[in-house]
């Protein structure tokens, strides 16, 4: 069973992974399934920030490198800093 569209991203000692389901975008860091109407989320210990952005969520981590990967149901864009 392939997901074609799951990306996974691991910044640091966290690992994101980001996914479609049903109408959803599924957001989990480390395996923990983070709910869409917990967004914004800002990680305990990483400076890792994730929002909604219109139809996908993003993922921020600057100070990581990361500037943001944006990912919705249909494309996702990564951005470095």
């Amino acid at each position: 069973h392939i997901e074609q569209n799951h990306i996974n991203v691991k910044i640091a000692d966290i690992d994101i992974d980001l996914y479609p389901k049903n109408a959803d975008v599924i957001v989990k860091v480390n395996g923990m399934e983070i709910p869409i109407n917990n967004l914004p989320y800002q990680h305990p210990t990483a400076k890792i920030q994730m929002k909604k952005t219109g139809e996908g969520i993003s993922v921020f981590a600057p100070s990581l490198g990361l500037h943001e990967v944006y990912f919705d149901r249909n494309s996702w864009t990564v951005k470095v800093v």
